[in-house]
């Protein structure tokens, strides 16, 4: 049986000044008791996670490190030491190896049939900003991790494990902070050498385990952080036994005990199945099954981008309308008319009538009707906006009912100030959308979203949005094609308009990669299918 390895830990130890919840002041005396501490007890090793300063400039940095560098010289106990963040803002890794007399190089080494691990990352500057750990960082671990059948142990700074922040008095509101870019990439190097046993990381202020495929990931408390521990230092240290299972205390004001079965070598959680979203997407496919009379299409992204056509576009559609499958378009650009957009389409070869083409301007109109016979409004958006409601019935008014917020590039600030006005005289707020923004071949330009927000924050109402997700526009596209729900797919580039919207009011969705450039990412609401383009959705429902 391997004997028992027993280590202690320290992290975060901020000697410095006070600075939010760190408690600067206490962190030499706290690291002078946890020296006496670790020199009362047989250790096999003594790890210093990094962030051992708060940093101030570069000469007070050089005095801190100093300070604390001569006490871990006082532990007889052999020391391992990371660079934490802290560490690096002023000072150089160089410097900081001049002060402790050793290689801040990553390194592993064996001890009682264990391999430990501690990986170095260059954690200078806005490292959250960059590819951490880089590429070499990587290869160095593989490479580690491949030259060792023994169990091994994984020593960081910052976690590995890309944990929730919730309730962390810091990195809730900076999660970028509390991680690395590339972590998914570390951990799928770490599955895959089938022998890390366990990863252990400091940095984000707080005792946290979690466990993935099988691999524990452990992170202490700061020497000298409050937040947890009621304005007191907490004076965190871990002590760790591993034998066939591991041991975790951690000490101090905000004490730990974590105790389980050690992982055993090349063990993973069962996986018998596809990723979920691909689980989800494979059943969502029988819903193809049933026969399409008719396709709901958006525009930008799935027959143009901007004033570009998409290649195959126009041939799909003409396919479609030759096999006897209907086809409508909708949009949540509500700048154009109906007639403007069948002018653009027939410029791409896409014959389309405008009372086929519909905007959010038109699910605005219809909205209105439903609420009054003559509407009176007040319009903050285009032109064609306005006279699509004028041309549905409503009225332009000085004491209007509604006020609809649309989006026009010429809009001034002093042209919302009757608008504001009108609501607070009790007019109802109507969005035409809630996108932010709508791309563009010159990169996205503003949509009606940011003028709701505005005027929602100016009267204190909530907008009514109408357009995708929203079902309006979909019941009018509908009751255009003459057909039921489930006799109709609709086919859309953004997730969350084209197909949260076709799953709002009941219909298959087919997303296509050929517009939005996050459109192959898994989401809550999955579609029905996914293809490249329409022309490849077109060829699938015409050859089934």
């Amino acid at each position: 049986m391997t004997e028992p390895l027993r280590f202690a830990v320290v992290t975060d130890i901020h000697h410095g000044p006070t600075r939010y919840t760190k408690q600067g002041a206490a962190a030499l005396p706290l690291l002078e008791r946890f020296r006496a501490h670790v020199s009362k007890v047989e250790f096999d090793l003594v790890v210093d996670l990094g962030d051992r300063i708060s940093n101030v400039d570069h000469d007070t940095d050089i005095s801190l490190t100093r300070d604390v560098s001569t006490i871990f010289k006082e532990i007889e106990t052999p020391c391992q030491h990371l660079l934490g963040n802290h560490d690096l803002h002023y000072i150089s890794k160089a410097e900081n190896e001049a002060i402790f007399g050793k290689s801040f190089d990553s390194q592993s080494l064996d001890i009682k049939g264990r391999h430990l691990v501690f990986w170095q990352h260059d954690l200078s500057g806005k490292f959250a900003e960059r590819l951490v750990p880089s590429q070499d960082d990587l290869d160095w671990l593989r490479a580690d991790l491949s030259s060792t059948s023994r169990p091994s142990i994984i020593f960081t700074h910052v976690p590995l494990n890309d944990a929730a922040m919730t309730g962390n008095f810091y990195f809730e509101n900076n999660p970028a902070s509390a991680t690395l870019l590339r972590t998914a990439e570390a951990r799928e190097a770490i599955e895959a050498a089938g022998n890390v046993v366990m990863c252990i990381a400091g940095h984000v202020h707080w005792n946290k385990s979690d466990t993935i495929d099988g691999i524990r990931y452990l992170t202490l408390q700061s020497l000298s952080e409050s937040f947890t521990t009621q304005e007191e230092a907490s004076g965190a240290w871990a002590e760790i036994e591993i034998d066939d299972r591991v041991h975790w205390q951690a000490h101090g004001g905000d004490p730990m005990r974590f105790e389980a079965p050690l992982r055993s070598s090349n063990m993973q959680w069962v996986r018998p199945l596809p990723p979920f979203h691909v689980l989800r997407r494979q059943e969502n496919m029988k819903g193809l099954d049933e026969p399409v009379r008719g396709v709901i299409l958006d525009m930008d992204g799935v027959l143009f981008r901007g004033n570009t056509p998409i290649d195959g576009a126009a041939e799909a559609v003409h396919d479609l309308q030759s096999n006897g499958i209907k086809v409508v378009c909708v949009t949540n650009n509500a700048r154009r008319s109906s007639e403007d957009y069948a002018q653009k389409l027939g410029g791409f070869g896409i014959e389309l009538d405008p009372s086929n083409i519909f905007t959010s301007g038109m699910a605005v109109a219809h909205y209105l009707t439903t609420q009054s016979d003559r509407p009176k409004t007040h319009t903050v958006g285009s032109d064609a906006l306005r006279d699509t409601l004028l041309a549905a019935g409503a009225t332009e008014s000085d004491d209007p009912e509604f006020v609809i917020a649309g989006i026009d590039l010429d809009l001034k600030i002093s042209d919302l100030t009757p608008a504001i006005r009108h609501l607070a005289n009790g007019a109802v707020l109507i969005a035409s959308n809630a996108d932010a923004v709508i791309p563009t071949a010159d990169g996205p330009e503003p949509e009606a979203g940011p003028i709701a927000a505005f005027l929602e924050s100016a009267s204190g109402q909530k907008a009514i949005m109408l357009g995708k997700p929203q079902t309006e526009i979909f019941d009018i596209a509908l009751e255009r094609l003459g057909l039921t729900s489930d006799e109709v797919i609709m086919i859309g580039d953004t997730p969350e308009t084209d197909i949260a919207g076709a799953h709002n009011a009941g219909l298959r969705s087919i997303l296509v990669e050929s517009g939005n450039t996050l459109s192959n990412r898994a989401t809550d609401i999955e579609p029905t299918a996914r293809f490249p383009d329409l022309r490849a959705a077109a060829h699938f429902l015409l050859d089934r």
